[in-house]
Parts: structure tokens; C-alpha cells; sequence
């Protein structure tokens, strides 16, 4: 590879210790030949800093930064590597998870050619690192690349297709037009920023399993999950986002149909199905017509 860009690896962590040596392993074990790593942690309180210590001596170790008191935000955090990063293009990876060693290289070819962000799928791994048999909701065993417009409308504002940042890897210089308004939600805000990325030009896609999303009790994302924290401020970050995207009559119901199966949901405590609902129903499209649309839609997509 001539002249290959460099690229910001920016690692996040808080109390993963169990899981850092694979996935700091998987991240030198890349194959890809220019790359910084710019390690981040939020106070950890078990024995993450030991094991951090000992990889921030390698040579492509760009900064160890550990706060003195946990932010509570994974997204300040990401802000945080953002603003050490000296790269052309960025990869966030998550501290649980683990990486195939052609993950940067395949996508950073993708980026190379022309996409803003690219990203592959992922294998559900359990604590043990043992593959998690799902049914998936991804419609698509082919790569493809899209319009982001396209793709944000379609692909973002439902089922969040891009549902582990470990997968993607994206040119730094669209960060000039992201607003910070995803710093405020603290359950989806990763949903805002891909959806902010994404308006801004090509989005690619490996139908590889590239990168494997580790499932876990101590996962941050679990308790708003429960009390449907994520599922309200998705209606926040819907009408946020909905005025700069055009949405068709067709787009908001499949959104609102989407929603309203998430909110049936068993793993929702009542608590958190009632908040939720009270957030959609403010939508006109959030009706049993909308989910009616939203399920033949995912079954049409089954079978193509």
C-alpha cells in the first residue's frame, strides 16, 4: 500500500479489564500499516489501568488518557479521542469487543474509494467470546455502497443499523459538521452521530463479519434498554434530524411501526413501555397501521 493514511484508533474503556488484552491484541494485530492508538479511561475501578499501562509503552501508542472521575458519558469520550486524533480517518473501538485483523484495511479501502464511512457486520459474541445464535434484522449478504441521505433515512431512524461502533471506520474531516447535540443523549447519541456522518456523503458496507460485538451483563447500555431511555430520546433525535431529511409519509410510518414493536418489547420494564409510548404518541404516524407496514416490510425483506 503507497502512502497509506493514517488512522486514529480511539479505544474507550470503563471496567472492561476481563476483555482489554483481546481487544487491545486484536488492534496491533491489524494488518493495516499506518495507524495511531489513542487509549481512553473513564475511572475505571478494577484493574483496567494496569493493563493500559502496559500496552500505552508500544510505539503506536499516541496518548493514555484516564479520567480522575467518571464522566457517566461514552460520547465525552469519544469527544475527547476526537480532539487527540491526528488521523484521516477513525475508528472507535469499543473495549469489550474483538476485531478480525483485516478490519482497518478493508475498510479504509472502502473510504479510499470515495465512501465518508464504511462499516461491516458484526458476529454477536457472548462474555466468553462465544458466537450468540440471533436472528438477525440486517437485510442485506452483499456489499453495497449508498447514498448517506439514503441510508440515514432508510437504515437510522428505525432499527439502528450501525448498532456497534467497533464496525465502522470514517474520515475525520466530517466532523466539522457534526453538531454536538449527540453529547446530550447519553443512550442514543450514537445514533444521531452516525446519522450526522452519514448526511454527508457515501456510505459502504462489507457483508464480512469483521468485528465481533460482545454481549455482556455490564454493558452501559442495558439499564436505559430496560427503562426505555433509548427508545424516548429516539424520539428526541427523531424530530431533531426529521426537518433535514425530507422523510416520505411511507418513512415516518415505517419509523413510527418500528418503534411501536420495539415498545412491545418483553425486556421493557412497564415503566419504561409507558414513557416510551407517551413519547411516540405524539406522532400521528404511530398507530397499528404504521406497525402493520413496518412488519410486512421486514417480512418482504426475509425473503429476498
Amino acid at each position: 500500500m503507497k502512502n497509506p493514511a493514517l488512522v486514529s484508533i480511539i479505544m474507550p474503556n470503563y471496567r472492561h479489564a476481563a476483555y482489554l488484552r483481546q481487544r487491545l491484541d486484536s488492534i496491533f494485530a491489524q494488518d493495516y500499516p499506518n495507524f495511531e492508538v489513542i487509549l481512553l479511561d473513564d475511572a475505571s475501578t478494577d484493574d483496567s489501568d494496569a493493563i493500559l499501562q502496559e500496552y500505552a509503552s508500544r510505539k503506536q501508542v499516541k496518548a493514555y488518557i484516564r479520567n480522575e472521575h467518571n464522566s457517566g458519558n461514552t460520547f465525552l469520550q469519544w469527544k475527547k479521542g476526537f480532539d487527540c486524533a491526528s488521523g484521516e480517518y477513525i475508528w472507535i473501538a469499543e473495549s469489550d469487543d474483538v476485531a478480525a485483523p483485516n478490519l482497518l484495511s478493508t475498510l479504509v479501502s472502502k473510504l479510499n474509494e470515495g465512501a465518508n464511512l464504511a462499516f461491516c457486520a458484526s458476529e454477536w459474541i457472548d462474555s466468553n467470546g462465544t458466537p450468540i445464535a440471533r436472528c438477525s434484522s440486517r437485510p442485506w449478504n452483499h456489499d453495497f455502497r449508498m447514498d448517506g441521505l439514503t441510508f440515514a433515512k432508510t437504515y437510522l431512524l428505525g432499527y439502528n443499523y450501525i448498532c456497534n461502533a467497533s464496525a465502522v471506520v470514517w474520515r475525520k474531516r466530517a466532523l466539522a459538521n457534526v453538531t454536538d447535540t449527540h453529547l446530550s443523549f447519553r443512550a442514543s447519541g450514537d445514533r444521531l452521530f452516525w446519522i450526522e456522518l452519514a448526511m454527508q456523503g457515501d456510505v459502504s458496507y462489507v457483508a464480512e463479519k469483521m468485528n465481533c460485538f460482545r454481549q455482556h451483563q455490564q454493558k452501559v447500555s442495558a439499564p436505559a434498554n430496560k427503562i426505555g431511555l433509548n427508545i424516548v430520546q429516539d424520539h428526541d433525535i427523531y424530530t431533531f434530524i426529521s426537518p433535514k431529511l425530507a422523510l416520505s409519509s411511507m418513512d415516518r410510518r415505517l419509523i413510527c411501526g418500528y418503534h411501536m414493536r420495539a415498545i412491545m418489547s418483553p425486556d421493557l420494564s412497564e415503566e419504561g413501555r409507558l414513557k416510551a409510548a407517551a413519547a411516540w404518541q405524539q406522532e400521528k404516524e404511530f398507530c397499528r397501521f404504521s406497525l402493520f407496514l413496518y412488519m410486512l416490510r421486514q417480512a418482504w425483506l426475509k425473503i429476498q
